[in-house]
């Protein structure tokens, strides 16, 4: 579901997939605790049925959104209110089946409560080994596909549950699930992109068509190619040739970079024309370090200047296959020029783990063209922070140069972020005269800037003044500008961005932070969300200047996240949350208490820690399907071993304790070292990173998988009639706590989050004191 949602709309919609799943599951147990006597008596019948109908439904999800009265669009949800039903709707048709799988699946937990650490082993052993085959079969299976393997998956389950008792409508449904399955296995659905993505405005070229299609986990990559596709950003305004017609790279209906056929023959280079130039300006670099590479247009340029050394860094795999194979005939043979080398990794991975000098450090073309909207506010970008650039800027030979460019947008936001980040880097580096380091020119579309490990001397200021010239570009920052060099091509209606940058790199920045209407804070790697600028407190005062039906076009991306939030928590109230309420009438009052505040809090800091770890393993994996496939396979077996091993302990107090205090020490632990350790093994090779990963997730999660079957057991002792009720509490606030914990870490860093998340096992510990008879 979250490859399929990445596609047809945004990656953000992953944690809300994550939501919509553990929703079902405690909407599950609601249902057993209202219902547990029937449904129990019929258990045997019921959970292979309810299994074949979770695959029928999963089919029937996907089918259904995509028709007109479901299909919504995330541009639309702030202009037209009923994309806000459709979306609900979406919510519901994606519910259903996570709601029957968990139903059938509670079903056999109730039965078996005193066996219950054996049971949730093998649940999460195959929960987790379902992580690592989603990302396995993402390479050989389109999206629209997926779901039909897991709906097959599914309904084979349910077959195998029935048993004797075999009834002629659930077979008949087993089949048609089965023939629909390969049916879609061998013609895939038509997927229909939101009409605002990259991929959907270009097929309106004329004579568009997609000439190569290839499935990953990082992605569905398809080549275009059209008549009118060209790629020109920012192109100056002395050019007078034509620019060239490109095939280009979409990666999930998103742009991704044109494929760029310049040769050795060719008498120019297209980025000559372009503000991303003004490193060669300068002087030659023989050495040259292209992070974020893409389909290599920035690798290309470097060749035309003649550089002897190209290290080109690309994590998305599929991509760089293409370009190496299927579109090497396109690209010139590109990577297999004796002067570049590729690197299929994560560039903070390279970064960490180089010791080769470079003349030109280069990172790709930051924000869009006219601005963005802010759709990638919630995407981590681990080659962007402050500890990133300190890591280049050691790597720089003495003359060397990092070359960072952006799209112009207004309000400036993206421009901004960068001076700051720059000028934190010289800071860091210990670096006072940030005048004599940092330049910057600027045309009509786009800026770029230029941080250099020793001063400017004459010659350079002189080559960027006599490089603006040619080339019709206005100097931003140079040693010895005067404000009216500024605007002498290319004019800005407001000059506050002249005064905002100044006081970033040579004035009082931590006031420009406090005072400014977005965050423009330099992204770190406890809080790598450089894309995120929106601050709730300038709402008003956006919406005064913008119009309140326009704000959210400046930052959509954290504010869809926000409302997807509240959302969920609504349903999970109204689904979860309220229907327990009929359940008060067993057990004591302190027992009652015991059981909401235990499972409320190891389902808050479960899935607190699971989404950090999804996030920060990116600066390992290089690619968020990858993460939380990893992240959630090696939790999940972890977790499922510590549930097993905790049937050999009695569900006393004493014991439940101790195990609360020691996954409280762990997450406090990880929450002051865990970034540290991670950015200090991030050189290490791939398969030493996969061991020592596996050991940091399995060294708390093997004891996090412990308090839960435990408690079920405790409650079963207690009262055995709340049993599903705890097991709906704690789906409850896991439901809401996956959604919150991508907010707070945007806002508040992973730090804060995993400090939550030990506070949320303070919590459950700390009730132990109110259960009786145990």
């Amino acid at each position: 579901m979250v490859h399929l949602l990445s596609y047809v709309q945004w990656y953000h919609y992953a944690n809300m997939v994550i939501s919509i799943a553990l929703l079902g599951f405690g909407a599950a147990a609601t249902l057993l605790s209202l219902k547990s006597e029937w449904l129990l008596r019929h258990g045997d019948i019921l959970t292979g049925s309810l299994m074949i109908f979770c695959g029928f439904t999963m089919i029937l999800a996907v089918e259904l959104s995509r028709s007109n009265f479901a299909r919504f669009d995330s541009y639309l949800l702030f202009v037209d209110s009923l994309q806000w039903l459709k979306l609900v709707i979406n919510y519901i048709l994606y519910f259903i089946p996570f709601f029957l799988g968990a139903l059938a699946l509670g079903i056999v937990f109730i039965k078996n409560v005193a066996e219950i650490g054996h049971f949730y082993f093998s649940n999460l052993v195959g929960s987790g080994m379902g992580a690592l085959l989603a990302a396995i079969l993402a390479w050989h299976f389109l999206p629209a596909t997926l779901p039909a393997i897991t709906a097959l998956l599914a309904t084979f389950a349910g077959v195998l549950l029935l048993k004797n008792e075999r009834r002629w409508f659930t077979i008949a449904i087993a089949f048609a699930v089965t023939v629909f399955s390969f049916f879609r296995m061998i013609k895939p659905a038509d997927l229909r992109l939101s009409e605002y993505k990259s991929l959907s405005r270009t097929m309106n070229l004329p004579a568009a068509k997609i000439v190569i299609q290839k499935s990953s986990p990082y992605g569905l990559v398809q080549i275009v190619s059209a008549d009118a596709l060209r790629y020109a950003p920012g192109l100056s305004l002395a050019f007078n040739n034509e620019v060239p017609v490109k095939k280009a790279v979409f990666n999930n209906g998103d742009w991704f970079g044109p494929v760029d056929m310049w040769n050795a023959a060719d008498s120019f280079h297209l980025l000559d024309y372009t503000t991303m130039s003004l490193p060669y300006a300068l002087k030659k670099r023989n050495t040259v370090l292209v992070l974020n590479a893409g389909t290599g247009l920035n690798v290309s340029h470097a060749l035309s200047h003649r550089a002897r050394q190209i290290d080109a860094v690309e994590p998305h795999k599929a991509v760089s296959r293409l370009l190496l194979n299927e579109l090497a005939a396109d690209n010139d043979s590109l990577y297999y020029r004796p002067e570049v080398s590729m690197h299929a990794t994560e560039p903070r991975a390279f970064l960490s783990a180089a010791t080769k000098k470079y003349d030109l450090i280069q990172l790709p073309l930051i924000g869009a063209f006219g601005g963005g909207v802010g759709l990638y506010a919630m995407r981590e970008e681990y080659s962007l922070t402050k500890e990133a650039f300190s890591k280049m800027w050691s790597l720089l030979k003495d003359d060397g140069v990092i070359s960072i460019s952006a799209w112009m947008d207004y309000p400036f936001r993206n421009s901004l972020k960068i001076a700051a980040t720059l000028a934190e880097t010289l800071n860091n580096a210990g670096v006072t005269q940030h005048h004599l380091h940092l330049t910057a020119v600027r045309s009509w579309g786009t800026v770029t800037y230029l941080l250099k490990k020793t001063p400017l001397t004459t010659a350079d200021i002189s080559a960027v003044r006599k490089f603006c010239n040619d080339y019709y570009f206005d100097p931003l920052l140079l040693p010895g500008l005067k404000a009216e060099e500024r605007s002498v091509h290319n004019g800005l209606n407001d000059s506050s961005f002249f005064v905002y940058t100044d006081q970033l790199v040579f004035g009082d920045r931590a006031k420009l932070y406090r005072d400014y209407d977005f965050h423009i804070r330099p992204a770190t790697d406890d809080k790598p969300y450089f894309s995120q600028f929106l601050r709730w407190k300038s709402l008003p005062q956006l919406a005064a200047v913008f119009g309140s039906r326009n704000v959210s076009f400046i930052e959509l991306g954290w504010l869809i996240s926000a409302i997807s939030f509240l959302q969920v928590t609504l349903l999970a109230v109204v689904l979860i949350i309220l229907p327990l309420f009929k359940l008060r009438r067993y057990g004591s009052a302190h027992d009652k208490l015991w059981t909401m505040i235990y499972f409320s809090g190891i389902g808050i800091g479960y899935m607190f820690l699971e989404i950090v770890l999804i996030q920060k393993f990116i600066l390992f994996f290089g690619n968020p399907v990858y993460s939380a496939a990893m992240a959630i396979c090696f939790m999940l077996l972890a977790s499922g071993a510590g549930s097993y091993y905790s049937s050999r302990f009695l569900p006393t107090r004493r014991a439940m304790k101790k195990i609360m205090l020691i996954i409280f020490s762990f997450l406090l632990l990880y929450a002051f070292f865990l970034t540290w350790l991670l950015q200090h093994i991030a050189s290490f090779p791939d398969a030493s990173k996969l061991v020592i990963s596996l050991l940091i997730i399995a060294c708390p999660a093997v004891v996090m998988g412990m308090p839960f079957p435990l408690g079920l057991r405790a409650q079963a002792l207690v009262e055995e009639k709340n049993v599903a009720w705890a097991w709906g509490i704690n789906g409850s606030m896991s439901v809401i706590s996956a959604a919150l914990a991508a907010l707070l870490s945007a806002d508040a860093g992973f730090s804060t989050v995993l400090l939550l998340a030990s506070i949320s096992y303070a919590v459950s510990l700390v009730s132990m004191y109110l259960i009786k008879g145990i």
